[in-house]
């Protein structure tokens, strides 16, 4: 009997062992991220981490005006919103590999990616039926 159309559920099975090693290093890596962000160029500072609690926030004195507190919740709001900005692009740059490796993945339901090539139904039959012609003509 041949190989053809046959998925490597061994080879499949080593693949997605290796992609959980990996999104547990993806998992690692994302609790460990923090952004700085600016506002007002820099007059106040923040720093977040990807779980979202505010590490650090720092001012500059010439923000810290009685008369007009309303600025001051301004810069804070921007720089936090920066911060968490680039913490989502982090995000975005770590994710892009792993999406790539589970598209990998699952061509390889279709044999692509497994090393095995699953012919294309002849015109007007299914693929279950171009398989099933194709193993009694063996």
């Amino acid at each position: 009997m041949s190989d053809v159309g046959r998925i490597d559920f061994k080879a499949m099975a080593e693949r997605a062992r290796r992609m959980q090693g990996e999104l547990a290093q993806v998992q690692e890596d994302l609790a460990a991220i923090q952004a700085t962000g600016y506002g007002d160029g820099g007059l106040v500072t923040a720093t977040v981490s990807a779980e979202g609690r505010i590490l650090d926030l720092r001012f500059d004195s010439s923000v810290i005006d009685p008369d007009d507190p309303e600025r001051l919740s301004r810069l804070v709001i921007e720089a936090i919103e920066e911060a968490n900005q680039g913490i989502a692009e982090q995000r975005t740059q770590r994710f892009s590999g792993v999406a790539a490796d589970i598209g990998g993945m699952l061509e390889g339901l279709n044999g692509s990616a497994l090393g095995t090539v699953r012919p294309k139904a002849p015109q007007g039959l299914s693929a279950v039926e171009a398989r099933r012609r194709e193993r009694t003509a063996q």
